[in-house]
């Protein structure tokens, strides 16, 4: 598909040792959602990839409406293949929000090369409403007016079907990772902020469950809300992830 969006640029990578972690953002986001994480990760001697998502990182929060799960999934692919032609045989994967289901599907396809990962309050559970739609047409709204603009009654509803229709390829995507989720057999951690608004915060103990077949750690940090990378308790955060990375059975140092 041809684009005339302008992006920022799509990916921030920290060079480090031989030992590889992928964190993901979330939908709307940018890299800036996890980079203090992957600067922390960084200077504890990782190498830590930021990819950025097709259709995000723009003054127009309406430019992901043009892309989608299809193509996110391929920035997944390409970004474990990027760090594989580095020499990175050994890669974790982590994700806030949307991001966490891209890390959780690539926990499911049991790659080789995939030691460990997990999701950071991210909808795993299907059958819970989440807030994604208003809050996602507010931040439309406020990013237009922004500009100097405002988005006319015609352009909201287009606006409207697009996010519709993308919102019913997420929930499909939620649906088969969490039928895929028995198969996840590598260490995994489910992160989840008390105070958030964006889903059910308790969602992550039936996630937990939906993990049968692997070791599971969640962290619950109750005064945080959704992007809880940069909320109050992001330190704390720093410090589990760490903790939770460094017990993975990496085979390099």
């Amino acid at each position: 598909m041809q684009s005339t969006i302008k992006q920022q640029p799509e990916t921030t990578f920290f060079e480090g040792g031989k030992r590889a972690v992928i964190l993901f953002h979330a939908y709307t986001g940018t890299p800036n959602d996890v980079r203090a994480m992957g600067r922390f990760l960084n200077n504890a001697g990782y190498t830590v990839l930021l990819p950025m998502f097709e259709g995000h990182g723009t003054e127009t929060p309406v430019d992901v409406l043009e892309y989608g799960p299809k193509y996110w999934q391929k920035n997944v692919e390409d970004s474990i293949e990027f760090l594989k032609k580095r020499g990175h045989n050994e890669i974790a994967v982590f994700g806030l929000s949307l991001g966490g289901e891209y890390a959780m599907k690539t926990l499911t396809d049991n790659r080789e090369e995939i030691i460990g990962g997990g999701a950071f309050c991210s909808p795993l559970v299907p059958k819970f409403d989440t807030n994604i739609r208003p809050v996602f047409l507010q931040f439309a709204k406020q990013a237009a007016e922004k500009m100097g603009e405002t988005l006319a009654v015609e352009a909201l509803a287009t606006v409207t079907e697009k996010l519709d229709k993308q919102l019913v390829e997420l929930i499909s995507l939620t649906d088969v990772i969490y039928n895929e989720m028995p198969n996840v057999k590598v260490p995994t951690l489910l992160v989840q902020a008390g105070k958030d608004r964006m889903i059910n915060p308790q969602t992550v103990y039936e996630a937990k469950e939906q993990l049968s077949a692997a070791d599971v750690t969640v962290k619950w940090y109750e005064n945080s809300g959704h992007v809880i990378t940069i909320g109050p308790d992001r330190l704390e955060l720093q410090d589990d992830v760490l903790a939770f990375i460094e017990s993975l059975s990496w085979s390099q140092s």
